[in-house]
């Protein structure tokens, strides 16, 4: 079966409005609202007890969900945050220990060589 998509330039201008008024009342938080935010979420471990959540919501004049959602949110940056700096890190321990393992093998290629010079008549493999 064919699946069809609603057309956003054929919809009715009724719909048009209702989007618009929409995306109008799509609130951002006050700076005050995000410090407080910001600050119970470094002080919290895990995710808000419901106790909590509807405490902060009423403190900020906020809906729980919206709550939930932003700590919900900043969890998911968080952990994206923490991630990219752990590859950072191991991006430069990798890089470290790969630069140690070139010097370790042009230092052998160095040590064979000054052996088969030493000693011309041994057979050496190098291995």
């Amino acid at each position: 079966m064919i699946e069809r998509r609603k057309d956003d330039s054929a919809a009715s201008p009724e719909a048009k409005r209702k989007k618009k008024s929409k995306m109008k009342n799509k609130r951002r938080f006050s700076d005050e609202q995000i410090r407080l935010l910001e600050s119970i979420f470094e002080s919290e471990s895990t995710k808000l007890e419901p106790r909590k959540k509807m405490q902060v919501a009423t403190e900020l004049g906020l809906q729980p969900r919206q709550v939930a959602i932003w700590f919900q949110n900043k969890r998911a940056r968080w952990k994206s945050k923490q991630i990219e700096h752990d590859y950072a890190q191991l991006r430069a321990n990798y890089d470290s220990l790969a630069s140690g393992f070139e010097s370790l093998i042009k230092e052998k290629e160095s040590l064979l060589l000054e052996v088969i010079i030493a000693f011309p008549e041994s057979n050496f493999s190098g291995n």
